[in-house]
């Protein structure tokens, strides 16, 4: 079985290749990936449906060392609690913050037993040219743990759901 603090050590030396939005490690007949989306829902001021997008994301630096530090360290860090947008150009994989953040929202987190995937969904309201998100461990500053940027959206009511897969 692969041990989870060496996959942490191989992704912080680069051994694990990592790519927009997945990494992964094959060792044998074993393997460890974790990949994320995003799916951005529009509504207007009566709740009518606008526009649904699905996006890739990327796992930032930041967010591995997160994934790495609740795998293996004793002191936990902070849970991902709250989703921010901006009108900023999404960052790469070295980002630690979004280009231009607007707004931040706390975020849900949900995860069903048994299962491989977990969710963080937020919505923000009177949203106005947002071009990029992220989702963050504070209600200000913070771990970034991933973004992803989109053409500009202007929406009565945006809801932003992350959703993060295991295998």
């Amino acid at each position: 079985m692969l041990n989870p603090l060496k996959i942490c050590e191989m992704i912080s030396k680069g051994i694990i290749g990592i790519s927009k939005s997945t990494a992964r490690l094959r060792v044998g007949n074993e393997s460890f990936k974790i990949s994320g989306k995003v799916k951005l829902t529009g509504r207007d001021k009566l709740g009518n449906l606008e526009f649904i997008k699905d996006l890739p994301n990327l796992i930032t630096n930041a967010g591995f060392d997160l994934i790495c530090d609740v795998i293996g360290k004793d002191a936990q860090p902070s849970d991902i609690t709250h989703i921010a947008i901006g009108n900023g150009v999404a960052g790469d994989a070295t980002a630690t913050t979004l280009t231009s953040e607007t707004d931040r929202q706390a975020g849900i987190y949900a995860h069903t037993e048994g299962t491989k995937t977990f969710t963080f969904t937020a919505t923000f309201t009177n949203v106005v040219a947002a071009t990029e998100y992220g989702s963050f461990n504070a209600a200000s500053l913070g771990d970034l743990l991933n973004t992803a940027g989109f053409s500009s959206i202007t929406v009565d009511s945006l809801e932003i759901e992350v959703t993060f897969t295991l295998s």
